[in-house]
């Protein structure tokens, strides 16, 4: 049985980097609520931690804990796949063809694995922060016209346009 292994070229390694740092910048421009977590932090009382009001304020506090963590890993694991791999080109394109060749066999193997590994981990962790940002939004969305259509079922409603 063959094993079809994922290999990330540079570009979407570079694209996993911008994205989550791009994401994470937006998220401090965000106002935020202090809210009380769920289990209190293990101490004697709760603790409160900021949540950004306009995304996550229909889910708790450990979900956007969650959602940063994801964008922590993404961002961590694409650097460390790109700087792994401009090493490890680097090395191989400065060295004698004897050593490149002896490199090959032992040491870039392992590092083509590492890079391999930390791309694969940087999708997965982008792809869980984009799926707890998606639903989050949907959340906020169903929420927010549920809650209009309730209040304002008497009030007529406006429908704006942007003029082009």
């Amino acid at each position: 049985m063959m094993m079809k292994i994922i290999v990330l070229s540079r570009k979407p390694l570079e694209s996993i980097l911008v994205t989550s740092f791009t994401i994470a910048t937006i998220l401090f421009a965000l106002p935020r609520e202090y809210k009380e977590d769920e289990t209190g932090g293990g101490g004697g009382g709760g603790t409160k931690s900021p949540v950004p009001t306009v995304i996550f304020n229909t889910l708790p506090p450990s979900t956007f804990h969650l959602f940063v963590l994801s964008l922590i890993f993404a961002f961590s694991f694409s650097l460390s796949a790109l700087l792994i791999h401009d090493s490890s080109s680097s090395d191989h394109s400065t060295t004698s063809s004897t050593t490149a060749a002896n490199n090959k066999s032992s040491g870039y193997s392992r590092q083509h694995t590492v890079v391999n590994l930390f791309g694969c981990l940087s999708l997965a962790s982008i792809a869980s922060a984009l799926a707890i940002l998606f639903r989050a939004l949907l959340l906020t969305a169903t929420e927010a016209s549920y809650s209009s259509s309730s209040s304002s079922s008497s009030a007529p409603t406006t429908t704006s346009s942007l003029l082009l």
